[in-house]
């Protein structure tokens, strides 16, 4: 299965990855089984376990904890901290 993975704001800098599809033999079960998945394919995929970080899936934004159903296609998009002004 593929997934499209892509970083915004400081997180995009920190990783180094441009957004791209990645492909995923084993569906990750959990928010916190698909970081550590994530961490590992990447370079510098250790800036992925600040706490501070978001992960939304096709727009939707993820608890901690929270159990995941991707399907093929699905958009993996990792936020980083933000604010207005």
């Amino acid at each position: 299965m593929k997934i499209l993975l892509e970083f915004y704001g400081p997180v995009r800098d920190r990783v180094g990855t441009p957004p791209g599809t990645l492909e995923v033999d084993t569906v990750p079960p959990t928010l916190e089984a698909l970081v550590n998945f994530l961490a590992s394919k990447l370079t510098a995929g250790d800036a992925l376990h600040d706490p501070h970080l978001r992960i939304a899936i096709n727009d939707q934004i993820c608890g901690k904890g929270e159990t995941l159903t991707l399907k093929d296609g699905d958009r993996i998009a990792v936020l980083s901290p933000f604010s207005g002004g």
